[in-house]
């Protein structure tokens, strides 16, 4: 049987924590996590980062083009290119404006896309909750929620599933297409995921739909074939993780890990019926191992202070084998009439750290040894054996 795998709560960090907060995104370059927006108490345009190597929050004096204060946006990372589209602005204002954030100088540039080629096509209508993922150099949007009222203050929600690409190349022109897909396309959603993977022999690059909401908790899963854009509702095997929306899916490898969210309280544990006005926020962990398309069974070491809180619309990102999580709302509280939110950032070891490559002699005398390893990004301690090693006689 695995190892159990085991979360662990970062504390002692060091510089400007940002403000507890949910519908928040973030990416991963390097060793740095980039969290920007969400909110609270209003929607805010702080961009923070935590460098995971040095256990530091930092706050760059970013320049340019700063887009408003966006939450349940889409957020790509292609190379140290950051890129933003949609959103929610304000209450029942959506975004369809698409921003770019050249990390290696942070700073800011409004992008202006063009429509789709195809006469009579529009470019993607203002959204919120959709997903916006990574292939190559290709960003793929997918659903959301989008307000069909002119006047803001009245919110007639209409849920999509329309699919766009844009090619994010630096210097491209920037076009949008909206592509002909085949097969079984998924129902309209919000607040669902949307990963990359493509099959451990480099072939079948696909895009993987789950979850979300659509007037209540979707549980179901979808992949769309890039060569082929046929959608198909894969058999997936083990068992099936409960129906959520706002939840994280984060890849390491060929596992998606899906994280907390809102799901349904099920009423009767013998017919597995769902009462859809009463839901709470999880914080249970599913793996499905993508190569096999199988929810596989995980052990997680649970005790008191051992897991991060039930939590919705928080951030995740995985840096080699470890997968990061900080902040999002943990429920609502009627008597209070407000959302309370995590103040908190943790980890999760999905692998052991690899042993060091090698240890290499540095100096050597009568009493001392001196050695040196590369390190493992993920190791926090060493365990260096020594044995003693008995040289032969020399031949008389």
């Amino acid at each position: 049987m695995a190892a159990a795998m085991k979360w662990k709560k970062i504390t002692n960090s060091t510089g400007p924590m940002p403000r507890p907060r949910h519908g928040h995104r973030a990416v991963a370059i390097r060793e740095l996590m980039v969290v920007f927006g969400g909110g609270n108490e209003g929607i805010v345009d702080e961009l923070h980062v935590y460098n995971t190597a040095t256990n530091q929050w930092f706050v760059p004096a970013v320049r340019g083009d700063i887009p408003p204060g966006c939450a349940a946006y889409g957020f790509i990372c292609d190379g140290t290119r950051l890129i933003l589209f949609g959103g929610m602005v304000e209450y029942g204002r959506y975004s369809n404006e698409m921003y770019e954030l050249q990390a290696s100088r942070w700073e800011w540039k409004k992008l202006k896309p063009k429509p789709p080629k195809t006469a009579g096509v529009p470019p993607p209508c203002p959204r919120l909750g959709h997903s916006f993922t990574l292939i190559g150099h290709k960003a793929y949007l997918f659903a959301g929620l989008a307000n069909d009222s002119d006047d803001p203050k009245n919110n007639i929600p209409r849920y999509l599933n329309d699919l766009y690409i844009i090619d994010v190349r630096p210097n491209s022109s920037l076009h949008w297409e909206c592509p002909q897909t085949f097969g079984t396309i998924p129902s309209p959603r919000e607040s669902h995921t949307c990963v990359a993977h493509t099959h451990s022999d480099g072939k079948k690059a696909r895009l993987i739909v789950y979850g979300g909401m659509s007037g209540c908790r979707l549980g179901d899963l979808y992949q769309l074939d890039i060569d082929s854009m046929v959608w198909s509702k894969p058999t997936v095997k083990g068992a099936v993780p409960l129906p959520r929306s706002l939840h994280s899916a984060t890849t390491c490898g060929s596992k998606m890990y899906v994280f907390g969210g809102w799901v349904p309280l099920v009423i009767d544990d013998v017919k597995g019926t769902q009462h859809e006005k009463e839901w709470k926020c999880t914080n249970s962990l599913a793996c499905l191992n993508m190569d096999t398309m199988t929810w596989e069974n995980i052990t997680v070491d649970q005790y008191d202070e051992s897991i991060p809180r039930a939590r919705a619309g928080h951030c995740s990102v995985s840096m080699s084998t470890r997968l990061y999580i900080w902040s999002g709302r943990d429920g609502y509280r009627k008597a209070w009439n407000n959302q309370v939110c995590c103040k908190d950032l943790w980890f999760l070891e999905t692998e052991k750290p690899p042993a060091p490559s090698r240890v290499q002699l540095v100096r050597a005398s009568t009493t001392t040894l001196e050695v040196c390893w590369g390190s493992v990004s993920t190791a926090d301690a060493y365990i260096l054996q020594l044995q003693k090693y008995e040289l032969p006689p020399a031949p008389s």
